[in-house]
């Protein structure tokens, strides 16, 4: 554990994170501990520091004891469950270690995501499994919602939602022409799909699209139904166009440029919502030989392969069928959102190695006879998808797509611009970083704009392999030019080498308190800049870092609010534009 260059990192941003929480822990274990345990074991991992205070600048607390408090956590995740009483169920994988900082010794306790093998989610006992289950957001533990909760319990088990009748509906709500498409299609891939079937009856019972007793299953209506929103109304694609890299707060001025509804079966959906996103992008002048083309912004055939797996891998349970597949269109990216987190041991690090799975086994199967209306099927179910959205983002210049779930949640942002453009190329520049290899330009630019770069990142976004990925990083450490927050972490240095622009939610913050006679909380910069609270304060962190923005109060205080630094014209913004 790097816990040297992790409390710098918190007395520089000046609160806990989303990796890291610090306690003063004076007396005794603090309750509020196994909430976090649960929080991390069910998110994405995180360190707990108990012994440090967080309203005194994370410095070690007086009056610590760590023999008592390594007691405590012992008894509460014993490693053998023999005669114990764990305060966590299950207890996820942990290491706790005596570490001194500032030569005083507090505890540091690394809590691992819950294994694949063990049963979701972590809970503290003594709440119970409904009220002691927590995710990490930010610096906070939020309780798990009941969706949550189900998705977790069941993340590896077939529940063969997609093969359920639809009581409703019948076999006149399947489109017969699609029907007639979907069986020439078999016939002519020579496929023993239908093989033996003596009636379209019997096909469609062979293929999943009506249920032994001749009901059309949710698979059927979503493939080949007439109008899949008669019984599932909130089963759609919502495209939405923002006018800021944000989504606008209510009564905000405009809240959106476009808002568009894809609706049908799944590749009527598709076809529209491929369409409608293209028709909100820009396009490029690009000359091969002799001829000019003009190209989307992003390639065509990564929003077909994002929108179409969004549609065929999200959760189809009835406490999901109330929810829609969200494409947002902003100025900077496109981000397609659809419900229920990664299944079956897929996770954010290996969703490229191009794994086949599917919550929805028999809908996945049958889409890949389904004919698009423009030509060929909506998926190949072999595992190629995510590959080739990578290589056709990489072959246009563009950043790699961007995974992040959530537990209820699973979101593509798809970048519109690519990150070594003509700004960026000066930024470099001023670093001294000209001579450096276009991977370790990357590197840097990744630890730039998305605060830590890790190897795993890195090795997804320019496609070397974790050891080059690994030596280019720490190279850049050795240069003074990154410095390593944890195996396999870097960030940038404090302070930065040179200034450069703030970024527009620290332009809108400096612009809201210019405007103002006296210091403003955060909820008041959320209010008239329409960015969220949690966008506000990761841009204030990087502000007061730079003392252009000063706190009023400690990071733990309900008063804390934030004025502008004495010296603004120190600063790479001129406020008189932005009023």
């Amino acid at each position: 554990m790097d816990v040297e260059a992790t409390v710098a990192r918190l007395r520089r941003q000046g609160s806990d994170d989303a990796a890291v929480e610090a306690k003063s822990s004076v007396g005794k274990l603090p309750k509020d501990v196994w909430n976090t345990v649960s929080a991390f074991a069910n998110t994405d991992g995180g360190l707990i520091l108990l012994g440090l205070d967080e309203a005194e600048g994370f410095a070690p607390a007086t009056g610590f004891r760590a023999q008592p408090i390594i007691d405590a956590l012992t008894a509460g995740m014993p490693v053998s469950p023999n005669n114990a009483s764990p305060r966590v169920e299950p207890v996820p994988d942990h290491e706790i270690e005596r570490v001194e900082v500032d030569g005083r010794q507090v505890v540091a306790v690394r809590i691992e995501p819950l294994r694949s093998d063990q049963r979701a989610p972590c809970f503290v006992v003594d709440k119970a499994l409904e009220n002691g289950s927590f995710r990490r957001r930010d610096d906070q533990n939020e309780h798990l919602s009941t969706y949550a909760i189900y998705l977790l319990r069941h993340r590896n088990e077939y529940l063969r939602t997609d093969r359920q009748p639809v009581p409703q509906a019948r076999v006149e709500d399947l489109d017969s022409q699609a029907i007639e498409r979907l069986l020439a299609n078999i016939g002519r891939a020579q496929s023993r799909a239908v093989a033996g079937t003596t009636s379209t009856t019997e096909a469609l019972r062979r293929l999943n699209i009506l249920d032994p007793g001749g009901v059309p299953t949710l698979t059927g209506l979503l493939a080949v139904g007439t109008y899949p929103q008669q019984f599932f109304p909130q089963l759609f694609v919502d495209i939405t166009v923002h006018p800021g890299n944000a989504k606008a707060a209510v009564g905000e001025g405009v809240r959106f440029l476009d808002r568009r509804e894809a609706d049908g079966a799944i590749p009527d959906m598709v076809a529209e919502a491929v369409s409608a996103t293209l028709a909100n992008l820009k396009t490029r002048r690009v000359v091969r030989g002799a001829v000019g083309q003009d190209v989307p912004e992003i390639p065509p055939e990564v929003l077909r392969e994002a929108i179409a797996n969004a549609l065929v891998h999200r959760d189809y349970s009835p406490q999901a069928v109330g929810q829609q597949v969200a494409v947002d269109v902003y100025p900077n990216r496109v981000e397609i959102s659809s419900p229920g987190g990664l299944w079956g041991g897929v996770t954010t690090d290996n969703i490229h190695s191009g794994q086949s799975r599917s919550r929805n086994d028999a809908l996945a199967k049958l889409l890949t006879r389904v004919p698009l209306p423009g030509g060929g099927v909506v998926v190949e179910n072999q595992g190629s998808g995510v590959p080739l959205m990578l290589n056709a983002m990489q072959s246009a210049g563009l950043p790699r797509p961007e995974f992040t779930a959530a537990v209820d949640r699973v979101t593509v942002t798809l970048f519109r611009h690519g990150l070594l453009d003509e700004d960026t190329a000066q930024w470099l520049k001023a670093q001294g970083a000209s001579g450096l290899t276009p991977h370790q330009q990357m590197a840097l630019v990744l630890a730039e704009q998305s605060a830590v770069v890790t190897v795993g990142e890195l090795r997804r976004q320019v496609g070397i392999d974790s050891d080059d990925a690994r030596a280019d990083l720490q190279h850049l450490a050795a240069l003074g030019l990154l410095v390593e927050l944890g195996t396999d972490r870097y960030s940038r240095p404090t302070p930065v080498l040179a200034p450069r622009p703030w970024s527009p939610t620290q332009q809108d913050i400096l612009a809201a308190m210019s405007a103002s006679e006296g210091p403003i909380s955060v909820q008041y910069l959320s209010e008239k800049t329409g960015r969220p609270v949690g966008t506000l304060r990761t841009a204030l962190r990087g502000l007061v870092e730079a003392k252009a923005v000063l706190p009023t109060a400690p990071p733990s205080s309900r008063l804390r609010a934030y004025r502008l630094g004495d010296q603004p014209s120190l600063f790479t913004l001129d406020l008189s534009q932005l009023q």
